[in-house]
């Protein structure tokens, strides 16, 4: 079967967002492995086990283990219980994205009283030096600037969560009426 140039294959979707989450996780100082992890966990139907993720990795369970543990430490997936076998299986957390949303608020939060905190220092100073004063009148400009961009940004993120969690029962409750027509 030929498909248009343009279209992926589901395995080539995959892969392209499994390199995104590799980069993306890497960028917020985790193991890229992290972000492969992830991805390849949000691609599962099932919950995998260390073994399984590792050799779809192509790395060492002990790598997976300790990766695995960031993922889990973090909210973003769960150990398994299996009746079967004594091996652990993970599978991505149900509030995975509520998880993401909080950790992201906080993270904007922490910068917030960052800012703050030096514009305080700055304002408790009592000399300044002639030569310190362009350079103090700017800094103390973009510091304002930033605290109150993250202002905006907490403020509008304000019910988020809540809305955020309607508009997810919403969409399941739609796949499952989708899912009972057919």
């Amino acid at each position: 079967m030929n498909r248009p140039p343009h279209e992926k294959t589901f395995a080539e979707v995959r892969r392209s967002f499994s390199n995104h989450m590799s980069l993306a996780f890497e960028s917020e100082g985790f193991s890229p492995l992290v972000g492969r992890i992830f991805a390849l966990l949000l691609f599962s139907k099932e919950p995998m086990s260390l073994q399984d993720l590792s050799q779809h990795l192509g790395v060492t369970k002990a790598a997976v283990s300790v990766q695995v543990r960031a993922l889990e430490k973090h909210c973003m997936c769960q150990k398994v219980p299996t009746g079967s076998d004594r091996r652990d299986y993970y599978y991505i957390a149900q509030d995975f994205s509520l998880t993401a949303m909080r950790t992201n608020k906080q993270k904007i939060h922490s910068v917030k009283e960052q800012c703050d905190s030096i514009l305080a220092s700055l304002e408790s100073l009592s000399t300044i030096g002639q030569e310190e004063r362009p350079a103090f009148e700017e800094s103390k400009r973009r510091f304002l600037e930033m605290s109150a961009m993250y202002q905006l940004f907490l403020a509008r993120m304000e019910g988020i969560e809540e809305e955020w969690m309607e508009l997810r029962e919403r969409l399941f409750r739609e796949e499952e009426g989708v899912e009972g027509i057919g």
